[in-house]
C-alpha cells in the first residue's frame, strides 16, 4: 500500500467546482496547448482527436457531484477542431503548477468504449535540448488506458536517454498491469524520485524503473480523454475524474489545504499518511490556553507550511461540520460519559487537565441511511493511533480534528484503509458537537480531539442550535 508518511499535499482538486479556461489565467487548468493550437478554440490532439475549449460551441467538460466528466463527441459536433476529428477535452496545469519528484495520483472511472484513450501524464516545463524525433522526448505517463483493453494499465517513461543495449523499451521504460475488475473508480499513481520511478494501481505497487538522467526538473499535469486513430463514427462516450492529488516529501514543500472530499462512491482512500494545510475557516485554528494544543492562531496545523500567496484557501463546506458520533465517550469530572448524555453546564476534563463547562451542544441527524458518502464517519479503530489509543473505536466526521504528535489533523486525512477507515453506512447517523467557553481539546475515547469552534455559519448546520448562544 502507498505510504506517504512525511509527505505534504501540494496540489488538490476534488472537482467540487469547475476551473478551466483556454490559457489557464485565473483558473486551475488550461484546455488549449499553445504549441498544438489548431484554431481559435481547439488544439490538435492525438489519435483521432481535437481538444476543445467551450468557446468552440461544444463543451467537453462538466462538473457535478464532485466529478469532472469529459465527453468525446463524434465528428461534426462543432465548427472547431481538425476536420474529421472527434471533439474531446484535455486539462493541463502548465504555467500554474509543476513539481520535481513526489507522488502524483488520479482517481478515475475511465471509459470502456472501444475507441477511448484516457490518460494522466506529466510533461516538463521545458523539454531537454536533446529532444527530437530521433532522440525522443521527456514525458511520464502515469496511466494510459485503452477502451479496447479495458483491464490494461499502461505506465510509460519517455526519455532522451539511449536505450540500453540488448533491451527493449518495454523492459526498461514501461510497466504494464491489469485490473481484476476494471469497472468503477480506480486510483493510478506514480512516485517519482531521483533514483526510481514507481507505479501504483489502487494503492498497490505494480512495478518500477530507474529514473532516466533527463527527468529531474519540474513537470506539470495533464489529463484527457482522447479517441483512438482507428475510430470511425459512433455515439458520444465519457470518462469521469474524482480527484487529482499531488504530494511532496521535500521538507521545504508548501502544503495546501485539502478541499471537501466528494467521492462519488464513498470510497475515498485518504491521504495515505500525508499531511495537508489547515483550511481557512475550517475550525482548526489552535487550542486555547491550558490545553496540550498550540496557542490560538496556529493555523499551520497538520505540520504543513502555509500555502504560498495566491493559492486559493478553501473555506469549510456549508454542509460538512466536524462532529462526534453517538456513543462517543467524552471525559468529564464525573467520568467518561457518552456524548449524547452530556448537558449544558456539565464540566469536561480537557487534554490539559482543566475542568471546563459546556456552553452549547449541537446535534445533526441523517434519518435512515440518508447520509451522503461524503458525510459518513471515519472509524479510528482501537489502538490505531498509539498503544491503547483510542481505548475503543472512535467514530467522528471526516473534518473533525484530532491532536496527533503535536499537530491538528482532520480525521479524513488519517484514513489508511485498515485501522482507520471511512465511508461505512450508519443508520440514523447522528453527529454531536460540544462547545466550551473557548476552543480546546476534549478527551474522546482517550484521544485528544477538538471542541466546537464557532466558525461563521457552522452552528446553523445543527438541528438543535437554539440554546441562547449566537454565532
Amino acid at each position: 500500500m502507498v505510504d506517504l508518511t512525511g509527505y505534504r499535499l501540494t496540489f488538490d482538486d476534488e472537482f467540487n467546482a469547475r476551473s478551466i479556461s483556454q490559457n489557464g489565467v485565473g483558473t486551475t487548468y488550461r484546455d488549449i496547448r499553445a504549441e498544438w493550437r489548431y484554431d481559435a478554440n481547439s488544439d490538435i490532439g492525438f489519435g483521432r482527436s481535437s481538444f476543445l475549449d467551450s468557446g468552440s460551441g461544444y463543451d467537453p467538460f462538466s462538473v457535478q457531484n464532485g466529478v469532472l466528466t469529459i465527453t468525446a463527441a463524434p465528428p461534426g459536433t462543432s465548427y472547431s477542431g481538425y476536420p474529421g476529428s472527434w471533439q474531446s477535452g484535455l486539462i493541463s496545469t502548465q504555467g500554474n503548477f509543476s513539481q520535481t519528484y513526489g507522488y502524483f495520483e488520479i482517481r478515475a472511472d475511465f471509459s470502456n468504449n472501444p475507441d477511448a484513450w484516457d490518460a494522466f501524464w506529466l510533461l516538463p516545463n521545458q523539454q531537454s535540448p536533446q529532444s527530437s524525433s530521433t532522440n525522443g522526448h521527456q514525458e511520464l505517463d502515469v496511466v494510459e488506458h485503452y477502451g479496447n483493453n479495458d483491464p490494461g494499465v499502461y505506465s510509460t517513461i519517455h526519455t532522451t536517454d539511449p536505450q540500453p543495449a540488448g533491451t527493449t523499451w518495454q523492459q526498461t521504460r514501461q510497466v504494464y498491469s491489469e485490473l481484476p475488475n476494471p469497472n468503477g473508480y480506480h486510483t493510478y499513481g506514480v512516485n517519482w524520485q531521483a533514483d526510481r520511478i514507481s507505479f501504483y494501481v489502487d494503492g498497490q505497487p505494480v512495478g518500477s524503473q530507474a529514473t532516466p538522467s533527463d527527468l529531474h526538473s519540474p513537470m506539470f499535469l495533464l489529463a484527457n480523454l482522447a479517441v483512438q486513430s482507428t475510430a470511425t463514427t459512433g455515439s458520444r462516450f465519457s470518462s469521469s475524474i474524482d480527484y487529482i492529488r499531488v504530494y511532496s516529501n521535500d521538507p521545504n514543500a508548501a502544503a495546501v489545504p485539502q478541499d471537501r472530499v466528494s467521492s462519488p462512491d464513498g470510497r475515498d482512500p485518504g491521504l495515505y499518511g500525508a499531511t495537508a494545510a489547515a483550511r481557512s475557516g475550517a475550525g482548526v485554528t489552535g487550542a486555547s490556553s491550558g490545553s496540550t494544543g498550540p496557542a490560538s492562531g496556529a493555523n499551520e496545523s497538520n505540520g504543513s507550511t502555509r500555502a504560498p500567496s495566491g493559492t486559493a484557501q478553501s473555506p469549510a463546506p456549508p454542509d460538512n461540520a466536524p462532529c462526534y458520533c453517538t456513543g462517543t465517550s467524552i471525559r468529564t469530572d464525573r467520568g467518561d460519559v457518552a456524548v449524547e448524555q452530556l448537558a449544558v453546564g456539565d464540566r469536561v476534563v480537557t487534554a490539559g487537565g482543566l475542568r471546563r463547562p459546556i456552553r452549547w451542544i449541537g446535534r445533526r441527524t441523517y434519518p435512515g441511511l440518508s447520509a451522503p458518502p461524503s458525510a459518513r464517519p471515519v472509524r479510528i479503530r482501537t489502538g490505531a493511533l498509539h498503544d491503547g489509543v483510542p481505548a475503543r473505536d472512535l467514530l467522528v466526521s471526516p473534518d473533525h480534528a484530532v491532536w496527533l504528535d503535536g499537530l491538528f489533523v482532520a480525521a479524513g486525512h488519517l484514513v489508511n484503509g485498515t485501522s482507520i477507515t471511512r465511508g461505512e453506512p450508519v443508520r440514523d447517523l447522528t453527529y454531536w458537537h460540544v462547545e466550551l467557553d473557548g476552543h480546546d481539546l476534549l478527551m474522546a475515547e482517550g484521544v485528544p480531539a477538538e471542541s466546537f469552534l464557532p466558525a461563521p455559519g457552522i452552528r446553523g448546520l445543527f438541528d438543535s442550535p437554539d440554546t441562547g448562544v449566537t454565532a
